[in-house]
């Protein structure tokens, strides 16, 4: 990781869950960041106040004439600009074409006028629908959802980018990543705000739905190696645990890690509009063996540590 030492670094998205810590390890790691976050559907930029070596723009990367003053000069680009959740991806489709699509397309064809070296595109575990083993980044995909056809149109944006301009990048899809400051929408942070509030955790189906649950630490650390290990260029890598749980041990899991001996059922509930069952992932595991071999890396906290840490950091903000 020392090679981030005084490296010009952009993120997109900074604001958010995963780009908020990314920028924290960053700066930690010596580089010198500029971040490009339009402070919505979900953002918070008091996140990332107050740190040395930080550029902060307020700004949407749909605006190709302020991102190329952006990201001039850059080295290594992180691009995790998207709309997220299930509810409101589902509500404004137009938007999240647009965010990922053209978004996408203005980030790589200024890194490409600019003569940056690599792209890290954040992907997402939706590309794949459901798939009973674990997933291969070589398998056929089945998007189910906009968001996730969003997610393989800016994939193959970077690979035509790399055959036509040389633009090294990396195509990170990301499993269920959890952990301090994401948004309250998700499944996690609401199971845990509703066993703190002695409610009980709603899950949509029997729960039986399996996901791949990866601590954003780990997360984070992948995302690193994956901008400057040259193992990694121009490859699609599974960032999850390779760990298969359902979202019944979720909640019972979570229910442990916050020390709550009460028992807490859940209350489980049909799809609707705003969670169609047609969009639906039933069973979802990474196939890591990529990861490990391109970014030399495992991941290291379990799902029981990594809710208890995440719990604590709940209890004490």
């Amino acid at each position: 990781m020392e090679r981030y030492r005084d490296l010009k670094v952009a993120v997109t998205g900074a604001a958010g869950f995963i780009g908020s810590h990314l920028v924290e390890k960053l700066l930690a790691l010596g580089a010198e960041v500029t971040v490009i976050d339009n402070v919505m559907h979900g953002s918070k930029i008091e996140h990332l106040k107050g740190q040395k070596r930080l550029s902060i723009y307020n700004e949407d990367v749909r605006d190709a004439e302020v991102m190329y003053q952006c990201l001039k000069d850059k080295d290594v680009i992180f691009h995790l600009a998207a709309v997220v959740g299930v509810e409101e991806t589902q509500l404004i489709p137009l938007e999240v074409l647009s965010v990922e699509i053209q978004g996408t397309l203005n980030v790589l064809s200024l890194a490409a006028d600019n003569g940056i070296k690599r792209i890290i595109l954040a992907s997402s575990s939706e590309v794949y629908g459901d798939l009973l083993e674990p997933s291969k980044e070589e398998v056929p995909i089945s998007p189910k959802s906009t968001y996730a056809i969003a997610k393989v149109v800016a994939e193959e944006y970077c690979k035509a980018f790399y055959q036509r301009y040389g633009l090294q990048y990396v195509c990170l899809r990301y499993f269920n990543v959890y952990g301090p400051r994401q948004d309250e929408r998700f499944v996690i942070p609401r199971f845990i705000k509703s066993a703190l509030r002695n409610k009980p955790m709603l899950i949509y189906g029997d729960g039986k739905q399996t996901r791949d649950f990866t601590y954003v630490d780990d997360a984070v650390n992948m995302t690193l190696l994956a901008g400057v290990k040259p193992e990694a260029s121009c490859q699609t890598i599974n960032i999850g645990t390779g760990i298969m749980t359902t979202i019944n041990e979720v909640a019972r899991t979570v229910t442990r890690a916050l020390g709550i001996k009460r028992d807490i059922k859940p209350v489980y509930v049909d799809y609707d509009d705003k969670r169609p069952r047609q969009i639906e992932v039933f069973s979802r595991v990474a196939d890591i063996t990529k990861a490990k071999k391109c970014l030399q890396y495992e991941p290291k906290i379990s799902l029981g540590s990594g809710l208890k840490t995440y719990a604590d950091w709940w209890l004490g903000s």
